[in-house]
């Protein structure tokens, strides 16, 4: 009789490992193999499709550097790129697509602070990574949780212009001519609130819909308020070089500004008459002395035959963050979040990055100016 209750005891402790082990077996979760997917979110065509080549050119050199080198924990990253044309609509139908469609949990991108606006409307919600290198309007510090940046706010950028402008420059009057769009709105509200705190005035307000091609209406408006400075904020380079021409040939005489957009340097290499002697404000990178930017010039030189354009640095550097969150984090969403948020002085091609609790890159801007179809260095300026 008591062998016979041990050998039921034993029948019972069996089956509930072998039960136990099975559920144990089915609820855990699979692991993930084959490429890692990544969406891309460019403006691929139209206007702004200069400075969206410049940045997917940097995104894929980062990947095909990182999958050479073994990829993220032994998978290989594969890019999906979407063309969001620097328009909001284009955007959220893009991030649609990438998200519900190809699966992404991680989007580098946008570009344009619209399409990145509208694309986070559709990744916040589901949780994915949305991290742009260059979309700067002060509104995109508040598009989510999941939403980051390597560029700096516009919050910073038209503060610097203006209080340059009214220091080093001297001005009193300035006129602002904007696109109406989020990227060039932001900038323009914080030049004319910044201008006016350092007791300048602002004479003219000017601004032009996306698609404008005659700008002499309002050139001749702010003509006729004599300014110093003239501050103007296109969305793309097309127009800005236009309104540019328009201002020389009516003869305004006033110091030209501008935002980083009218400063890539081909750009500024087809378009110097149009350019010269305008100043403007970027985020500095230093090719020459900075290990990983150096590397990313001679990797663009060998493969593009060409320098990085704008934003490129700050496109590269998005990937490597990327790489690095999923080394430690895996690709649990939330825990690639939690850890972007603990970025501190994480050096990259643009220099030391740390996120602050917006989700936004605290870094320095330089001061530039365009001569003979090149761009040189006036020195970094506070805010």
């Amino acid at each position: 009789m008591q062998s016979s209750s041990k050998a039921i005891i034993w029948v019972v402790v069996v089956l509930v490992i072998l039960v136990g082990g099975y559920y144990l077996y089915r609820g855990s979760a699979p692991v993930e193999t084959g490429p890692i997917k990544i969406g891309v979110l460019q403006p691929l065509t139209g206007d702004a499709a200069s400075y969206g080549e410049s940045e997917y050119k940097a995104i894929q050199i980062a990947a095909e550097e990182i999958n050479k080198t073994g990829g993220i924990n032994g998978r290989q990253i594969e890019l999906i790129a979407e063309d969001s044309k620097c328009d909001p609509q284009a955007g959220g139908t893009a991030a649609q697509k990438l998200v519900n469609v190809d699966g992404v949990k991680v989007i580098i991108g946008g570009a344009c602070s619209g399409e990145t606006l509208a694309a986070a409307k559709i990744t916040e919600p589901a949780k994915v990574i949305l991290l742009s290198p260059s979309a700067s309007s002060p509104k995109v510090s508040e598009a989510g949780d999941f939403v980051f940046r390597t560029y700096p706010s516009d919050a910073l950028a038209g503060r610097i212009n203006a209080r340059y402008a009214y220091e080093k420059l001297g001005a009193r009057k300035a006129a602002v001519f904007t696109e109406l769009t989020d990227y060039a709105q932001g900038l323009r509200e914080v030049y004319k609130t910044s201008f006016q705190e350092f007791g300048g005035e602002i004479v003219a307000d000017e601004t032009y819909n996306t698609g404008d091609v005659d700008f002499r209406t309002q050139v001749l408006k702010i003509k006729s308020k004599n300014p110093d400075i003239i501050y103007v904020v296109p969305q793309s380079p097309t127009p800005g070089v236009a309104i540019f021409k328009q201002l020389r040939e009516a003869g305004v005489k006033a110091q030209f500004t501008t935002a980083e957009v009218l400063l890539d340097r081909q750009v500024v290499k087809d378009n110097a008459k149009a350019l010269e002697g305008v100043i403007g404000v970027e985020v500095a990178v230093d090719y020459d002395n900075n290990p990983k930017a150096n590397s990313l010039r001679t990797a663009h030189r060998a493969k593009f035959n060409s320098d990085p354009g704008s934003f490129a640095a700050n496109a590269y550097d998005a990937v490597y963050l990327i790489r690095d969150a999923i080394l430690e984090k895996g690709l649990n969403t939330g825990k690639i979040r939690d850890w972007l948020y603990s970025v501190k002085n994480w050096m990259g091609s643009v220099g030391a990055i740390t996120i602050d609790k917006n989700g936004d890159p605290v870094m320095g801007e330089n001061v530039r100016k365009i001569s003979g179809g090149a761009v040189s260095d006036l020195g970094s300026y506070a805010p």
